[in-house]
């Protein structure tokens, strides 16, 4: 819990960093009407080809096949032939503006596209890019959880009166790069999304 408390009182001083384009864009498309395709989200996510379980937060919408679409459709206009891969994505609602508003998401991208990159330095701009930054703005902690080496960094951004907070949890797994990220709108929320990553268990 400790560890936890340490990430919040970071996050609130790291305000003026960008939350990820992938963020900016599923608050952008919570403006609009809510997506009656949008399902609960799962109990337990399992995944087989990286070998872990983890509980989700209860009573978010499953937004990970709209997700896949859009990154899809970036992919294509850019040309990309190293992909991020989407495996969940979730958000407690349509309006990002709204106080109790969070997101989770998991996603991978290749180890080979930081080839020249040494692992810890990898994993650090993994996050760095999952926050919408080109280099971190700091040195990211390293935390073992279920056997697996994670690189936890923490961002903050003011927008108007909501200020918005991420943590991302990146490994390697697989010969990818593994991030789990969550994003709140406040601190109380976020320590709450941050704590479901006890609930990972690889095997």
């Amino acid at each position: 819990m400790e560890f936890f408390k340490a990430l919040m009182n970071r996050a609130g001083r790291l305000s003026k960093f960008a939350l990820s384009g992938y963020f900016l864009l599923l608050a952008l498309s919570a403006l609009g009407e809510q997506d009656k395709r949008a399902s609960p989200s799962p109990t337990v996510y399992l995944n087989e080809s990286f070998g872990f379980r983890y509980e989700p937060p209860l009573g978010m919408r499953d937004e990970t096949e709209r997700g896949r679409v859009e990154i899809r459709a970036r992919s294509e206009a850019r040309h990309a032939n190293k992909i991020l891969v989407l495996l969940l994505s979730m958000t407690s609602g349509p309006r990002d503006t709204a106080e109790d508003w969070h997101s989770v998401t998991i996603e991978t991208y290749p180890r080979t596209a930081f080839s020249d990159l040494d692992d810890a330095s990898a994993e650090a701009k993994m996050n760095a890019w999952v926050a919408g930054l080109r280099v971190s703005p700091g040195v990211p902690r390293s935390v073992v959880l279920s056997g697996q080496t994670f690189a936890v960094s923490v961002f903050g951004q003011q927008a108007g009166a909501v200020k918005k907070g991420a943590v991302v949890w990146t490994t390697i797994r697989k010969g990818k790069l593994l991030s789990f990220a969550f994003v709140a709108n406040s601190p109380q929320q976020l320590m709450k999304l941050a704590e479901t990553m006890k609930t990972v268990e690889f095997f």
